[in-house]
């Protein structure tokens, strides 16, 4: 019984909290909207190859955290991207290991203008370690099982329309939708379930050396309250940068980033305004980016 009452607890887990979306969460998602949209693969002029990490909820022990290492690139010779991410997500008991390979068709709206269509397909293991959990009845031998984990498929769908100054996206995410059973035929916890990404932003040039790009974020899985991202980065002489967003969630995002040559480098932190402010001092998140030069290609950027 112990057991059931841990799994039922783990399944609410796995979402975040009771009405939390699936999807890890992230600030500087604009540097990387392959993370959102598998559409996006190939969109830029280089192969950035970029590292994140992302500490959510400082203060509360086992808090989510994520880890990433994303590439991809654009074959003009078969108008299509290709692009990869491995992953690791953890929350508490809980453990998500994968990857992400992208694919995305790219085809001219006009001459400055590209649409591309992808799909991704993605494979993680889900690990739940009962070591970090505090058992209602110590002597269950239920318990004596520390680790159970299942490896579990999915895949992303999304469309994608860029030019130098503007991009708009939509995607779907865990079209699959797959139920996930831990512990045989003792509980089958919740199902991932479908999860819409909407995205798009402009670039405004202001004079030769300042550049704005306001850009909003919506998010919906139909299950749990949607969450809509309002965004605002300053760009001074296309490589610093200063920014600012707003989550319908109830978070403030800073954001502050520079570009040295080939490199990225980017900070943002979040500081929560809802009832969890309380418990905790905010989240930060860090990411550092090498775009590979390649000759210039039939594509535009996106940056």
């Amino acid at each position: 019984m112990c057991k059931k009452i841990i799994l039922i607890i783990s399944a609410l887990g796995f979402m975040g909290t009771l009405m939390a979306q699936q999807i890890p969460m992230y600030s500087q998602y604009m540097f990387n909207k392959m993370l959102l949209n598998p559409a996006v693969a190939g969109s830029e002029k280089d192969i950035p190859v970029q590292l994140a990490v992302r500490q959510q909820w400082l203060g509360i022990e086992n808090g989510p955290s994520t880890q990433l290492l994303s590439a991809h690139h654009y074959f003009d010779r078969y108008d299509m991207g290709l692009g990869a991410v491995l992953f690791l997500d953890r929350f508490g008991h809980e453990r998500k290991l994968g990857v992400i390979v992208n694919y995305a068709y790219i085809m001219n709206v006009s001459k400055e203008t590209k649409l591309a269509f992808g799909l991704s397909l993605q494979a993680f293991q889900y690990q739940l370690d009962y070591t970090e959990l505090i058992a209602f009845d110590e002597l269950d031998p239920n318990l004596y099982s520390t680790h159970q984990s299942k490896f579990i498929p999915e895949s992303d769908f999304g469309v994608y329309m860029y030019h130098d100054n503007y991009f708009v996206g939509i995607s779907a995410n865990q079209m699959l939708g797959l139920p996930i059973k831990i512990g045989g035929e003792e509980i089958q916890m919740t199902k991932l379930v479908r999860h819409f990404n909407l995205i798009g932003g402009y670039k405004f040039q202001l004079n030769t050396e300042f550049e704005l790009e306001p850009s909003i974020l919506a998010k919906s899985s139909f299950k749990a309250p949607s969450q809509l991202d309002v965004n605002l980065k300053g760009i001074y002489q296309k490589n610093y940068w200063i920014g600012a967003s707003y989550r319908t969630a109830g978070d403030v995002v800073a954001m502050l980033g520079m570009r040295f040559n080939e490199f990225d480098f980017g900070i943002a932190t979040d500081f929560a305004t809802s009832d969890i402010a309380a418990y905790q001092t905010g989240s930060f998140e860090i990411m550092m980016a090498y775009h590979i030069p390649v000759k210039r290609y039939k594509g535009v950027s996106s940056f």
